[in-house]
């Protein structure tokens, strides 16, 4: 029942759970900030710890009867912003999210409410492509195309037909352009609309969301992942390095760990535990 980048994220959380030590707290209250709506993803979080976990999201009708069935009894579906956290400072062990923080009209203030409801001693673990900057940006993916779109046939995201970085070197003339020769009018019309129309993308470059989560979290560990196989001669000609940026995972604390910690988890990492 879940994608493949579900899967991936599960595995993310599990792994810092067993890393980070939060296997000591068998009862962890756990916040999915912008959680899959079908409850599916809330469930596989919950068998991960004995404790409560919260999933919000913004749809009007979230969340829906079935999902609330399929997350389970240890689930909260609640309809919030993640800008606006309607939880008390220091309420959660674990506070996580995946792909959403790109289409956050405050991302700084995302990440801010993070880490305030974020107990002293916990993890917010949050991961998410592309980011605004990279090749890929534009977010226009053949799912959404194939959904959005169901007639067209033509539209792959490898960069063959939105050129890399064209939404930051084109103007919405010259892309409507180049799309017209290759999709259907109404996939252009879609593509054309959800970039400079829609409110749905944070347009601010990977340095930006870096200097927030380094802002508030005073330990952070941030990992940049880049897009491989680009053509870097279409990369805007001022060649920052926001533009090599496709996507990250960050972990961040409030509070450091001790000298004997540090030490026992730069060695664990060393084993690869």
């Amino acid at each position: 029942m879940l994608e493949n980048y579900q899967t991936s994220f599960l595995s993310n959380i599990k792994d810092i759970i067993g890393r980070h030590w939060l296997r000591r707290r068998p009862h962890l209250k756990i916040l999915d900030m912008g959680c899959e709506p079908g409850g599916h993803q809330l469930k596989a979080i919950a068998e991960l710890t004995s404790g409560e976990v919260f999933g919000i999201n913004v749809p009007e009708n979230f969340p829906s009867p079935e999902a609330i069935t399929v997350a389970g009894d240890r689930v909260r579906m609640l309809r919030m912003d993640g800008m606006n956290l309607e939880f008390e400072d220091s309420t959660f062990d674990l506070v996580i999210s995946a792909n959403v923080i790109e289409h956050a009209p405050n991302p700084d203030r995302f990440i801010s409410e993070a880490a305030r409801v974020l107990k002293p001693d916990g993890l917010c673990f949050i991961e998410t492509a592309p980011v605004w900057t990279s090749a890929r940006g534009h977010h226009i993916m053949e799912m959404m195309v194939a959904e959005n779109c169901p007639q067209e046939t033509a539209f792959i995201d490898d960069g063959s037909v939105i050129p890399e970085w064209a939404h930051l070197n084109l103007s919405r003339d010259e892309l409507e352009r180049i799309l017209a020769e290759k999709l259907q009018p109404e996939t252009v019309q879609y593509i054309l609309w959800y970039l400079y129309d829609s409110n749905d993308l944070c347009k601010q470059p990977w340095s930006s969301l870096s200097e927030s989560f380094h802002r508030h979290f005073p330990h952070m560990h941030l990992m940049p992942r880049p897009l491989p196989g680009i053509d870097l001669s279409k990369m805007p000609a001022d060649g920052r390095e926001d533009y090599l940026v496709y996507g990250f995972k960050a972990v961040g604390r409030k509070r450091a760990l001790g000298p004997v910690a540090r030490r026992l988890y730069w060695r664990l990492r060393k084993l690869g535990l």
